[in-house]
């Protein structure tokens, strides 16, 4: 009697462990949810629209780009950190989710114990565009302007803790320039408010800047990497502009969330790595002059903490701000 009860123990024990190796065996076989936590039109919303029907066709199932804006990007963030750990939820991340331990301390998530590293995906450089009217059309000239009219610039940024908050605080930093920031759910409609003339300027991707461009809406004042975009070849960068080492990236990459079992993160990985090389996809990013490396899970783990550190110290008067 007692081997009897042994072996139905085992038994459902091998049943269960098979269930549970099951679902990693034969993933995927649903759609794969990619969560953008930041409005339409911005900057994750269009890396991940450059890659996810190639990324479709790699996995051999949909993909859906649910865009969940706000927040500074906690509700998105906060999505997938309760999600099941089946491979079927991701979210795009960029410097803000970095950030945001330091800028909001009650987050409603443990950052980063509570995902599981997928792979970073691009970094690029960003462009300074301008409101048309603004009366500088370089680095040099603004900061001549802002000696002469001592006066508060207003910066339109992707929220607290964003790439683009990131920048302008760079550019305060080593400038002096009176810079407010103002936030919003994300890069599209912070760039249409410089393009209509309420704000000044934003920090953003050639991306969404090119069509503003292109109509003359915005112009642009320089460009926060070490080379010149070759999209934008003419425009110095703003460290060539006498600002000393100015560098501002913008990098984004995948999680899931914590507990996701490792054979799936490989699998994801190696999806995005397939759809990434893909020439079409490569063509639809080349706008943003970025560099497409997937990387492992594990060197992205590591970014993610080295961010977490680097931005604490620049950004600690904003976290007192937004503690109280």
């Amino acid at each position: 009697m007692k081997n009897l009860i042994r072996a139905v123990v085992f038994g459902t024990a091998l049943a269960a462990t098979s269930a549970f190796a099951a679902p990693a065996d034969s993933y995927p076989n649903k759609p794969i949810r990619i969560i953008v936590p930041f409005a339409a039109g911005g900057g994750g919303d269009f890396i991940v629209r450059a890659w996810s029907d190639k990324f479709a066709a790699e996995v051999g199932q949909p993909v859906i780009v649910d865009n969940r804006g706000g927040g500074n990007t906690v509700i998105g963030t906060e999505a997938v950190s309760t999600a099941a750990p089946d491979g079927y939820t991701l979210l795009i991340v960029s410097p803000s989710f970095a950030t945001n331990p330091t800028l909001l301390p009650k987050l409603p998530y443990k950052t980063p114990d509570d995902f599981t590293p997928v792979g970073l995906v691009i970094t690029y450089a960003m462009g300074l565009a301008a409101r048309s009217s603004l009366d500088a059309n370089n680095i040099q000239e603004l900061l001549s302007l802002a000696k002469k009219t001592p006066t508060r610039f207003t910066i339109a940024t992707s929220g607290k803790g964003s790439a683009s908050h990131l920048a302008a605080e760079l550019l305060r930093d080593a400038t002096g320039l009176n810079l407010l920031n103002v936030p919003y759910r994300g890069a599209g409609p912070a760039l249409l408010d410089v393009a209509s003339g309420h704000v000044d300027m934003s920090f953003t991707g050639l991306s969404q800047i090119k069509a503003q461009l292109d109509t003359k809406r915005v112009k642009l004042l320089g460009t926060s990497g070490k080379q010149r975009l070759k999209s934008a070849p003419d425009t110095p960068t703003i460290a060539e502009q006498g600002i000393q080492n100015f560098e501002a990236l913008v990098w984004w990459g995948i999680l899931a969330p914590a507990g996701t079992p490792p054979d799936i993160v490989q699998k994801i990985n190696h999806a995005l790595k397939e759809s990434l090389a893909d020439p079409e996809v490569t063509q639809r990013l080349a706008v943003i002059d970025g560099e497409v490396q997937v990387s492992t899970p594990e060197a992205f783990g590591e970014l993610i903490k080295s961010e977490i550190v680097r931005w604490r110290g620049l950004l600690a008067g904003d976290a007192t701000t937004s503690s109280q």
